[in-house]
């Protein structure tokens, strides 16, 4: 045990010293037998013919080639000094005129819960709730009788009722099937009735702290809209999936990601399903994940994780670890953080919500549907105390402290926690996250920079959602909007994410595009004043996001001795019309040397299930996925590729 404590010397805390292993060596039981291909032989492979943006600083650098060997960045520079370096038969790779960059940074998003969503009904882009029950009609189809039928994605802001389903909408669909939609914040959802009935819901359930069951007008019946922590409870209950659809489900997110040139993954709410350790725990021990994923796991959900952890500890502690020093030994980076390409990075709390429930200083200038108190400015989520807590736990440890704040006042409470930290223990480099950062008042900016914090914005968002969110907080207000050129004047260090599955796009390009021109669907501009170069959006996907996950000394730039995740886009998103950004593709993605993904070529590194009979037709604690024959064909494809 030893060694294994070595991975994780910097968590100075016993408990969470206890959950970490739990999480990383016992509930993903990392047990024999360890193995990891190496993803690049000896032989040097040489970058040219096309802009190379090694983005490793404030200012434009491009060089002429770069060299990639074992899985690392050999050389960056002249293109005649990298032949000479390169040696005997390298091999050539002309771009063409396309652009590399380094791999692409998943600031924040929820692979894990993507995994899920994607075997689930997608709701994306419907227009109206008769649409949306037709899709969740389809969905029935596809699952046994008393098994849940789930949906993502919806918005009520762009459909034509402005309103969440009823559970009497959604009880045309099915009686008997529980019925859980959720929108595409992922923070609110409607039940039908045999789901009210499974969970025993009723009209004498109160709301949970941090949660709202919504109810029928004039009375106390529950009408099937619950948001928060009353979402949080529901989707915690529903049942576990099945090892088969685990894995296609990580497939597909596999995929996903590496289509839109990301090459590290996070999972920003890690313990928000119940099964979300079985399915990272079969993931490590099946090496199924072909990028790295750095979770952050759920504040609320740790204690019950370090309380199951005891025993699987005892068990890993009689483990021997010849085989993890070896697949460490492996990995290029040597980032012994990561096992199976997983490590844990901090924990996550959630200090407000949605659009619909920011907390903010005063009330909202529109009420958001269902609200009638014109005094209503949000909801909080987490009680100060808990967010102090972890502050003070880990502050001076590795273990990032991640807060999703939307509203001002969010943002000044996890402001007020940090501050009251470093007054006790003094400043460390902690790098607390500002999830979200939606809105941002001028007089924190400073304060966020004083305290080393890290702002993420979902800035990928303002396009489709900009108008709706101005509405609801008024002209004042929304020129505090994702405020990334005041954090470029003050020099924070601040990053774009996708949020998904609860944001509205995978692409952080799109990201790079929204920055840039913050123009929303009907042409209004979102603070003008916010805009920012496409040099300084893209270094909010690469170095400044490796940044943020304490990892800028491996990944986010091309540099000597730097890991060599590359992705090659078909136009370079500095020398187009900045509108024309968001039409850029990701050509070709590359893990360590090795391409993961190529447009129109399936390439992605994805095992099949190691169960093919079981994969194709499994029943195991009444949930029963039935595998298609196109799922099938494509799995096998992405194995077939494998090699």
């Amino acid at each position: 045990m030893e060694y294994m404590y070595g991975i994780f010397n910097f968590f100075d805390q016993r408990r969470w010293l206890t959950f970490v292993l739990a999480i990383l060596l016992g509930l993903l039981s990392v047990i024999a037998p360890l193995t990891m291909k190496v993803s690049a032989s000896s032989k040097s492979t040489l970058y040219h013919g096309g802009d190379i943006l090694t983005m490793t600083g404030d200012q434009i650098e491009y060089v002429e080639a770069i060299i990639v060997q074992e899985g690392k960045i050999k050389y960056a520079g002249n293109k005649a000094a990298a032949i000479k370096w390169a040696g005997k038969s390298p091999e050539l790779i002309d771009l063409k005129g396309k652009t590399l960059l380094p791999g692409f940074i998943d600031a924040h998003g929820h692979f894990i819960y993507q995994s899920k969503n994607l075997l689930d009904a997608s709701l994306l882009g419907v227009k109206n709730i008769p649409e949306l029950l037709a899709r969740i009609k389809e969905q029935s189809k596809k699952v046994p009788e008393g098994s849940w039928i789930v949906g993502l994605g919806y918005r009520t802001n762009n459909m034509e009722e402005h309103r969440h389903p009823t559970k009497e909408e959604l009880d045309s669909i099915s009686t008997t099937n529980p019925i859980m939609v959720v929108d595409g914040s992922g923070h609110h959802a409607a039940i039908n009735s045999a789901l009210m009935k499974q969970l025993n819901l009723s009209a004498a359930t109160p709301d949970p702290e941090g949660g709202i069951y919504y109810r029928k007008a004039g009375s106390q019946e529950l009408d099937g809209h619950v948001a928060e922590e009353a979402l949080n409870y529901v989707r915690a209950k529903r049942p576990a999936i099945t090892i088969a659809q685990s894995e296609k489900g990580i497939a597909l997110a596999s995929k996903q990601w590496l289509e839109n040139g990301q090459t590290t993954a996070l999972e920003a709410g890690f313990g928000l399903g119940a099964d979300d350790i079985d399915i990272t725990k079969n993931a490590i021990d099946k090496n199924l994940l072909p990028i790295d994923l750095v979770l952050y796991a759920k504040g609320s959900v740790a204690n019950d994780a370090i309380d199951a952890a005891y025993h699987v500890v005892e068990k890993y502690s009689n483990q021997k670890v010849d085989n993890t020093k070896a697949l460490l030994s492996l990995r290029p980076d040597l980032d012994k953080r990561y096992i199976n390409r997983v490590r844990l990075g901090g924990i996550k709390f959630w200090i407000d919500g949605s659009n619909e429930t920011a907390w903010m200083s005063k009330p909202f200038t529109k009420l958001p549907e269902g609200v009638s108190d014109k005094n209503y400015s949000g909801v909080r989520t987490t009680p100060q105390k808990d967010l102090e807590d972890s502050l003070n736990k880990y502050w001076k440890s590795n273990i990032q402290v991640s807060a999703h704040v939307l509203g001002d006042e969010a943002v000044e409470q996890y402001l007020q926690a940090i501050e009251k930290t470093i007054k006790k223990q003094g400043m460390s480099d902690h790098r607390p996250i500002f999830i979200h950062a939606q809105f941002v008042r001028p007089d924190q900016v400073a304060r966020i920079k004083a305290v080393g914090g890290v702002p993420s914005f979902t800035i990928n968002a303002l396009e489709l959602v900009g108008d709706y969110v101005a509405a609801l907080m008024g002209p004042e207000r929304e020129s505090w909007a994702a405020v990334a050129n005041s954090m470029e004047t003050n020099k924070i260090k601040w990053t774009s994410n996708h949020d998904m599955p609860a944001g509205v796009s995978p692409s952080l390009i799109y990201g790079v595009y929204n920055a840039v021109n913050r123009i929303t669907t009907s042409g209004k501009v979102i603070a003008p004043q916010q805009r920012v170069t496409p040099y300084q959006a893209l270094r909010s996907i690469t170095i400044n996001a490796a940044y943020e996950i304490k990892e800028e000394k491996n990944k986010g730039s091309l540099e000597v001795g730097k890991v060599a995740d590359l992705v090659i886009l078909d136009q370079n998103p500095l020398k187009v019309d900045p509108l024309a950004i968001k039409n850029i593709k990701v050509v070709e993605t590359i893990k360590e040397g090795k391409t993961l993904f190529k447009k129109d070529k399936v390439s992605a590194i994805v095992p099949l299930p190691t169960e093919p009979n079981e994969a194709a037709h499994h029943h195991d604690n009444g949930n029963e996925i039935i595998m298609t024959e196109q799922d099938r064909l494509f799995l096998e494809e992405l194995a077939n590729r494998a090699s």
